[in-house]
């Protein structure tokens, strides 16, 4: 049984390197308005098409160097951590979940997740394309059953957010339409509980990574960040820990009112 395990975990970390490299080219054609179905993949300093030796994913960075074949422009470091990332978030989701349909739609929401905080880090928004694919990915998994969530929390967590969120929108400019639809998306993927906890530790992450950033830039007044990357990292927390952490914190609390 662990000797097959190894093999599907190993298989499972491959399959997400090769779709981690894809997810590179998704995260920069997408904000330019390139297709990610047709042509080849290029350097972006120098736009030659690449070669197959080229695109391994992690090992093509560390054989070139971290530059590119062509014209030795230095390759962005993000590119393999977002190859090194999609594999994690993979193994974690099969080694949660286990060998169920309900993975492979986890796994695709993992991927989401992490091309729409890059795009958010570069642009500031959220594209709905990815949102609506989240979505789906909880439709997927309310039909199938699995995953632990009823679809009586689905529903409740698709509006328990982002609709006060909306309300707070039209008075303020300080939420963005992408975060409250990604909100929508991962309520119904978590359900309403782990939405709740998605909206804790991502505020709390954000405010701390915040308050880091301008006093490591001796900032005065705002800081404009992009909600979108913590909203996907509490959503996978959730998807991957959040009843555990939930029952951790309320057994806390409950020794201390003791």
């Amino acid at each position: 049984m662990d000797y097959m395990q190894n093999i599907i975990g190993t298989f499972v970390i491959l399959l997400g390197l090769v779709v981690g490299s894809f997810l590179n080219v998704v995260i920069y054609r997408v904000p330019q308005k390139l297709t990610v179905v047709k042509g080849s993949s290029f350097c972006p300093a120098c736009r030659h098409n690449l070669e197959w030796i080229d695109m391994i994913p992690v090992f093509s960075f560390l054989f070139l160097g971290g530059k590119c074949r062509y014209c030795k422009e230095p390759i962005n470091f993000r590119y393999p951590v977002v190859e090194l990332l999609n594999a994690l978030c993979y193994l974690l989701v099969y080694l949660v979940y286990g060998l169920e349909f309900v993975t492979i739609f986890y796994a695709v929401a993992a991927s989401c997740l992490i091309v729409l905080a890059m795009i958010d880090i570069d642009t500031k928004e959220i594209p709905d394309r990815f949102n609506i694919a989240i979505f789906a990915c909880g439709v997927g998994a309310a039909f199938l059953q699995q995953g632990g969530v009823s679809l009586s929390s689905r529903l409740v967590g698709l509006f328990c957010i982002s609709v006060p969120l909306f309300g707070i929108s039209l008075l303020t400019n300080g939420i963005g339409e992408g975060d409250i639809k990604l909100f929508a998306a991962c309520g119904f993927l978590l359900g309403w509980q782990l939405t709740l906890f998605t909206l804790l530790l991502s505020s709390v992450c954000a405010a701390v990574f915040g308050i880091g950033l301008m006093i490591a830039r001796k900032a005065e007044g705002k800081t404009q960040l992009a909600f979108g990357p913590f909203i996907a990292l509490s959503a996978m927390v959730a998807l991957l820990a959040g009843d555990a952490l939930i029952k951790w914190y309320m057994n806390w609390i409950m020794s201390l009112v003791k």
